[in-house]
């Protein structure tokens, strides 16, 4: 491979920074949660990775201070999606894998 084509040094750091935050299973499990699932609250995703709310409010708030998800306000509740486009289309892939495995071992 030529010099000239080797990878953008800054562009392997940010998301080797992104692959880092999302490399926890319960982060995993969250983002897979948000990506399914329309308009998931705080309550909602405790609940279904039967965890602690405090523990999952922390693993959010990961996802969140590195730019991966976002939270917006819809009247009493705090609903989470999946902002950055990359990390989103690696969970979007990864549910596609797993549901055309899960069809063919049927």
């Amino acid at each position: 491979m030529a010099p000239t084509q080797s990878c953008n040094e800054e562009r392997l750091l940010d998301y080797s920074r992104k692959l880092k935050a999302v490399g926890h299973p319960i982060r995993l499990k969250l983002l897979c949660l948000i990506a399914r699932d329309e308009d998931p609250c705080v309550s909602d995703l405790w609940q279904c990775l039967k965890q602690p709310q405090p523990v999952v409010s922390q693993h959010l708030s990961i996802l969140k201070d590195n730019g991966i998800v976002d939270a917006e306000v819809q009247k009493t509740r705090r609903v989470y999606s999946i902002v950055d486009p990359f990390i989103k289309k690696m969970i979007n892939d990864m549910l596609k894998t797993i549901a055309l495995e899960t069809k063919t071992k049927a």
